[in-house]
């Protein structure tokens, strides 16, 4: 939520705004990253040195990452389907669940 009023900020920013440690903000952010939920930027400072900012994912993007979840759910939810029919059909429902 602090990402999406206040994009762009760092790690200490945020840990600092949260009242959590550096490292658990950081494992955090590095989750969100992966699922797509955040995109982290490259940042040199003017002194020397480096800094990442973490910003909220684009909506678009957003919206196509959930969709494309979505779809992989159903999927496989279709596939878990498709077996139990298999199994019922052949009177072996029963026996799977019960495993």
């Amino acid at each position: 939520m602090y990402l999406l009023k206040k994009p762009g900020v760092g790690v200490d920013e945020l840990a600092e705004s949260v009242n959590k440690e550096k490292s658990t903000v950081y494992k955090a952010l590095q989750n969100l990253t992966n699922k797509g939920l955040v995109v982290r930027e490259y940042r040199i400072l003017k002194g020397g040195g480096y800094k990442y900012i973490y910003k909220p994912t684009p909506f678009i993007n957003l919206k196509k990452t959930i969709s494309e979840n979505l779809d992989k759910w159903i999927q496989g939810i279709g596939e878990v389907l498709n077996e139990a029919e298999k199994l019922e059909s052949q009177g072996e429902l029963l026996k799977a669940l019960e495993l």
